[in-house]
């Protein structure tokens, strides 16, 4: 008698299920074994499907950047209120995640801890995935400016820059955070020196 039917599963849930994973745990701490047990696949379907452990967590950064970074823009640029509003809005809700004992960090920035910078296509989608939370940022900043919510003496990619680092920051230390008072803070001063 030959073996029963293939396991059906969805990939695009098992994009998700390997993201939430390699994000508690990083690419380096997350095995074969443990996405088997993770995703509910064996190794086969794992490896016909994906290719590689590498191919499916570049398939989840992807996944990440489309959906955690994407909220992140569109909330940066959302219409009707003010480009401050609209910053403070999505730095309270980071800094209250990040200040929070869920915190997991971010994908992006457990990713940019083990990379090794000769992994040219990795540093470089990474780069690519900042790049569309800056770019996001420095259009809310010279918007700010258009209407007077944002000092107008400024630079915008200067402060872009510095507010990435500043969520980067906030997203590290907050897997290791007992408590909303520094993310608060951070975000308190960051605010308070783009007021006019």
């Amino acid at each position: 008698m030959g073996p029963g039917p293939a396991k059906r599963f969805d990939p695009d849930e098992a994009v998700l299920q390997a993201r939430d994973l390699f994000w508690r745990r990083g690419y380096d701490g997350t095995g074969i074994r443990e996405l088997e047990g993770e995703l509910g696949i064996g190794r086969k379907s794992l490896y016909d499907t994906f290719g590689s452990k590498r191919e499916l967590f570049l398939r989840a950064l992807a996944s990440y950047a489309d959906t955690v970074i994407q909220r992140m823009c569109d909330g940066l640029e959302r219409p009707g209120g003010s480009a401050l509003a609209n910053l403070e809005r999505v730095l309270g809700k980071l800094q209250a995640h990040h200040g929070s004992r869920e915190s997991l960090g971010c994908l992006l920035g457990v990713a940019m801890a083990q990379v090794e910078r000769q992994d040219v296509e990795l540093v470089e989608l990474l780069r690519t995935y900042l790049l569309r939370l800056e770019e996001a940022l420095e259009r809310t900043i010279r918007r700010g400016q258009d209407e007077g919510s944002i000092r107008a003496d400024v630079r915008p990619r200067d402060v872009a820059r510095n507010l990435v680092a500043l969520t980067q920051g906030m997203a590290l230390m907050g897997r290791i955070s007992e408590s909303t008072a520094r993310p608060r803070s951070v975000v308190r001063a960051a605010l308070q020196a783009l007021e006019p």
